[in-house]
């Protein structure tokens, strides 16, 4: 049994090994060749996708009405594994020195969160799964200290062990969804900047909210933590534009006021936070990673 446990923890070592070498390679090759192959292969991933891929188009659908582009959902599903694509090489890159300036592609507008920062309660950002998260919450980090967040635990061990490397690279300090609660309130309380991704419930059951004029399950944490802190609540706009840039965009907080942390006042600030994300789908459905159920009745 000893000699089993070792033979796994060689192999682990081993592909955490290769693979964090193999970012080393990634970030030294010109940016421009890498994100054009990223792209590449994340369209041909999603001729490959099976069930998420299906599921993405079906999520899409659900928004597709109210979308002025017109253009078809197999479309743009395939712009969103491409987006996705270049997410992964920014994301597992972004913990070497930045050779190439993918950070001056970044544009943030930055004086909602700085107005927030300043009442020092501590701030509470929110969006989707999109655009590159990560590479945002870095910057934060860069510009106003800490940043918390919350995620889920990645199997195999060797790959969680690269990701966390990763975001401790970018200055995230990442938590358990499901034991985040208490240290993330401790940052509120020392007026630090968390962030947490809100377009489906990770962690606990979720309350209902119309998103997108349907109803879904939607994390409690973001409006519970704010509530319970007084913090600023602000939705969190990351997306990619068609030229390759990230924009972050701070909107004005969410009105908490008056709203108690008892079921009814979780339930009306959720439905909230939810008017904000759907702003936030309708525009950055290209690059939207719904690879997984948004609506409970909304299924391949």
């Amino acid at each position: 049994m000893k000699l089993k446990h070792g033979l796994y923890q060689i192999r682990d070592l081993t592909f955490y090994s290769l693979a964090l070498l193999g970012t080393g390679v990634l970030a030294l090759i010109p940016a421009v060749l890498v994100d054009a192959g990223a792209q590449w292969a994340g369209r041909l991933a999603y001729r490959w996708s099976g069930r998420r891929g299906a599921q993405l188009r079906a999520n899409l659908r659900v928004v597709a009405g109210s979308l002025s582009d017109g253009l078809p959902v197999e479309s743009l599903a395939s712009d969103v594994y491409a987006n996705y694509g270049r997410y992964m090489v920014e994301f597992f890159t972004m913990h070497w020195p930045d050779f190439w300036g993918r950070r001056k592609r970044m544009m943030v507008d930055e004086g909602p969160l700085q107005r927030a920062k300043d009442k020092g309660r501590g701030v509470v950002l929110f969006g989707i799964h999109g655009g590159n998260w990560d590479m945002a919450a870095s910057e934060c980090a860069r510009r106003y200290g800490a940043f918390h967040s919350a995620g889920e635990s990645v199997e195999p061990a060797w790959l969680g062990r690269l990701i966390n490397r990763v975001r401790r690279g970018g200055h995230t300090q990442l938590y358990d969804s499901m034991s985040a609660a208490r240290p993330l309130l401790r940052a509120l309380r020392r007026g630090e900047i968390i962030g947490l991704v809100a377009d489906r419930a990770v962690a606990g059951p979720g309350v209902e909210a119309r998103l997108c004029d349907r109803l879904a399950l939607l994390p409690v944490g973001p409006v519970w933590l704010a509530i319970k802190n007084e913090a600023p609540l602000l939705p969190t706009m990351i997306e990619r534009k068609p030229d390759g840039r990230v924009q972050i965009e701070f909107w004005d907080a969410i009105d908490l006021q008056g709203l108690s942390d008892d079921e009814a006042g979780i339930a009306l600030g959720v439905q909230r936070m939810a008017d904000a994300l759907t702003q936030m789908i309708q525009q950055g459905h290209a690059s939207w990673f719904a690879l997984q159920p948004v609506w409970p009745d909304v299924r391949p």
